[in-house]
């Protein structure tokens, strides 16, 4: 029998979604389809394109160009030409187009589908807008701002930037967008979101706020995907038999649900996931394939946090009980009246003269009877390392809990916009705090937890 040859196609798996001309171009290459003339001819007439954008760019009025700029040019010209390529359901047929069809043309083609994408992600940014959740995250709320993702919509250059994607953009997804960039990235971006908030909608926010809370109390500045942990606790009420709206679980679910789970396997375990899974379609009423597509997709991750929980007993850093901040128990504190500005002042001008760290401490303790004085001592009167942690020694855990209330060191975050001054109070006395006993370390952060402000 005749050997025939074998028919060489391009592996879509191959190709780069974000730089999709230039990979299809090398697979059309190693796969026959395109020979070495090809891809020249190719070459010229994307440098005359480059040439034709250029002295757009410059209004016709100077051929010179910054390389920089050239190279920003041509990016966002094979990524809109990238764009309709991608399009063309079979590869093999792009590669022909790209070898029978202008290049000029193919990116006009290109540049018609970045502007609709463009007009489609506009549309999909105001639905998101429309289902936004009203939560105290701070990277879910600065992201979703007219200065964030919106600023995408007022300074996108489809013209000579296409690829780029002008947005401050800090919210993390459940499934992150891969491989894609420009207007592409920001669509698929927007659809994930959408279908995260769609989700997130079918509960009350009080009860994705006490979920969060009880997650961590400072999850307003953390980079959390909100979406994610709601599916989570969803799952968990389904897997105890509790309420899924309520996303409320309790200790004692979580241990049944430990002593349940550790004994199945992976395939056990997914089996069990899913059946859950459908539960919570069945209650939640959701019905929209690409939401229940999107859910799927999700489970992978949830699954391996189960199995790396049951594996070191930490079920309960998965399946979260919620918390009400409202409910905890709070320690009042009041400060007393400060002291007079011109005898703040001198105290001040005192402190600064002393020699002695024993003369300043002597100073303080006669002095300063207001915490809120004692704390503008600190933040004023340039004391030494030393001198601050002599000043902490004094103080009761209270008043120890109360400074770090108003100067907390566990979150960078909360750093970004001190003064120097605070800095400084804020490194000391995390300083003092990691001399103290592990004992009294944890009663003080406690009392801190639970302090309010009269």
């Amino acid at each position: 029998m005749a050997n025939i040859e074998k028919q060489h196609i391009i592996n879509s798996h191959n190709l780069s979604g974000e730089f999709y001309f230039n990979s299809i171009l090398q697979e059309a290459y190693i796969c026959g389809l395109l020979n070495e003339s090809d891809l020249e001819n190719i070459q010229l007439q994307c440098i005359s394109l480059l040439a034709y954008k250029s002295e757009r760019y410059n209004m016709g009025e100077s051929s010179s160009i910054r390389v920089e700029t050239a190279e920003s040019i041509m990016k966002s010209n094979l990524y809109s030409i990238g764009v309709y390529l991608k399009s063309i359901p079979d590869p093999d047929y792009a590669a022909f187009e790209l070898k029978t069809v202008k290049i000029s043309e193919l990116y006009e083609r290109g540049r018609k589908l970045v502007n609709t994408k463009f007009q489609i992600a506009k549309r999909i940014y105001n639905m998101v807008q429309k289902n936004k959740l009203d939560t105290l995250n701070h990277s879910y709320n600065s992201t979703l701002s007219e200065n964030g993702i919106g600023i995408f919509f007022k300074l996108y250059n489809l013209e000579y930037e296409a690829h780029d994607s002008p947005a401050s953009i800090d919210y993390q997804l459940c499934n992150p967008v891969n491989d894609l960039a420009g207007i592409e990235f920001i669509q698929k971006y927007l659809e994930n979101l959408y279908l995260e908030n769609e989700f997130c909608k079918k509960f009350a926010t009080e009860n994705i706020h006490h979920l969060l809370y009880g997650y961590d109390k400072s999850y307003p500045e953390l980079l959390i995907n909100i979406f994610e942990h709601v599916l989570t606790a969803a799952l968990g009420c389904s897997l105890a038999n509790r309420n899924i709206v309520e996303l409320n679980i309790t200790g004692e679910d979580i241990q049944y649900l430990y002593k349940k789970l550790r004994k199945y396997d992976h395939h056990t375990l997914m089996l069990t996931i899913n059946y859950a899974t459908n539960h919570i379609y069945e209650e939640l009423n959701l019905t929209n394939p690409l939401l229940q597509e999107y859910i799927e997709r999700s489970l992978p991750k949830i699954v391996t946090n189960i199995e790396i929980a049951l594996k070191l007993n930490t079920l309960s850093k998965v399946f979260i009980t919620p918390q009400n901040p409202v409910l905890e128990p709070k320690i009042h504190f009041e400060s007393s009246i400060k002291m007079d500005d011109e005898d703040y002042r001198k105290l001040i001008e005192e402190l600064i003269r002393c020699r002695y760290s024993s003369d300043k401490l002597t100073l303080i303790k006669d002095k300063v009877k207001s915490f809120d004085d004692l704390e503008d001592i600190l933040l004023d009167a340039q004391l030494e390392e030393e001198e601050f942690i002599l000043l902490f020694s004094t103080l009761e855990d209270v008043e120890i809990a109360a400074m770090i209330k108003r100067h907390p060191f566990e979150s960078d975050i909360q750093a970004v916009d001190l003064s120097e001054a605070e800095q400084v109070v804020r490194l000391y006395l995390e300083n003092y705090m990691k001399q103290l006993s592990p004992n009294r370390q944890e009663k003080i952060l406690q009392i801190a937890k639970h302090l309010v402000w009269d």
